[in-house]
């Protein structure tokens, strides 16, 4: 009976929030200094033109891997490793090609390293790290091999050892990030599961885990508003015989265990739209949603019938409990209030007459 959870909002629309808008201002970002770059004379125009069109098709390609939902098939969702290997590549292209401008190009490595700092774990960060590491080294190696007249040896030396430095820190901060972000995961998950016992507190009676009245009046009142449009309702109210003399006889503590056991018992007998939920002391309501008078009867009766031939744990085997049920239909523009007195009153029919028995407020055949 608890109401309907809202949805998450499908994925696509979750793509102009976080990492991906993010991602995509950042590749812009980098197209713009490498134009800037190449308006300064530092790269070949062409160099410049080749990289705008391969940003593109990389952040159109995993735009459409998220907008699809394709990205739920990978061990990582967030593909932050293969967009920054994309990325490091992409750099690495131009980094080669405008050799007088390389610490600017080297800015861009850190910055699409730092999308994984908030992202990956240490071991994914060292990874990364590497590879950039590697793709500089290549292109320091590759413009010694064929620009020798443009490398600086001891210079690109210094530059790969600073790389090496940022990159090391970078990794080491996103591993301190990983564990706040693994401390928060937790926190936010008993958070929730507090949340979830707070709620059930509110809901359900300590001692039994039936309904308490007070969330026992708000289902009431969504089961008459659907009575209303026509649905049927039936109220049986249920009360424990002799309960007094169980709890001076035997003790509170096997007083409890009969209430706990009854709700249980009665419960077993409900389909999933039913309710029970503990009245007051010793007696319980049974709502039957989208049920009839004489429907409610024959359930009234064979939850009579179970608890007067079940063995309570914490009787003696010979003591046996039964239970007296009054069961009346909710009416049109009745209030729920008017329905329990009936309710209750053909309880109280059912005790004078013997106990251990079910009436009802107005025979089925009557109705």
């Amino acid at each position: 009976m608890r109401p309907p959870q809202p949805e998450a909002p499908p994925q696509a629309q979750r793509l102009r929030k976080g990492g991906v808008a993010l991602a995509l201002a950042a590749s812009a970002v980098t197209v713009a200094i490498t134009l800037l770059v190449e308006q300064a004379g530092y790269i070949p125009a062409g160099a410049a033109a080749t990289y705008g069109v391969a940003v593109a098709v990389i952040c159109a390609a995993f735009y459409a891997l998220f907008a699809t939902g394709l990205n739920r098939k990978f061990a990582d969702p967030s593909l932050t490793a293969p967009l920054l290997v994309a990325a490091g590549v992409a750099v690495s292209y131009v980094a080669y090609h405008g050799a007088e401008a390389r610490a600017a190009f080297m800015a861009m490595y850190v910055m699409a390293f730092s999308f994984g700092v908030f992202t990956l774990r240490l071991r994914g960060l060292v990874a990364v790290a590497v590879f950039y590491l590697a793709c500089y080294a290549a292109v320091a190696g590759l413009s010694l091999l064929w620009r020798p007249e443009l490398t600086d040896v001891r210079r690109e030396l210094f530059r790969i050892i600073a790389f090496a430095v940022v990159l090391g820190w970078m990794a080491y901060m996103g591993s301190y990030v990983a564990s706040l972000r693994e401390t928060l995961r937790l926190a936010a998950q008993q958070l929730r599961a507090a949340l979830e016992r707070a709620e059930a507190l509110a809901q359900r009676d300590g001692l039994t885990g039936a309904y308490n009245r007070r969330h026992m009046m708000s289902l009431l009142a969504v089961e008459a508003a659907r009575a209303q449009r026509g649905a049927s309702l039936s109220l049986c109210l249920a009360d424990m015989d002799n309960f007094k003399e169980i709890n001076d006889t035997y003790g509170h503590l096997a007083g409890d265990a009969v209430l706990r056991q009854f709700a249980a018992m009665a419960n077993a007998q409900l389909r999933a739209t039913d309710f029970v939920a503990r009245f007051g002391g010793e007696e319980f309501l049974v709502a039957l949603s989208q049920t009839a008078l004489a429907g409610a009867a024959l359930v009234a009766e064979r939850v009579r019938a179970v608890v007067a031939a079940a063995s309570i744990v914490g009787l003696p085997a010979e003591r046996r409990v039964t239970v007296s049920i009054g069961v009346a239909q909710h009416r049109p523009g009745e209030s729920i209030e008017a329905t329990l007195q009936r309710a209750d009153a053909a309880l109280y029919k059912a005790k004078d007459q013997g106990r251990n028995r079910v009436i009802c407020a107005d025979p089925p055949e009557a109705r």
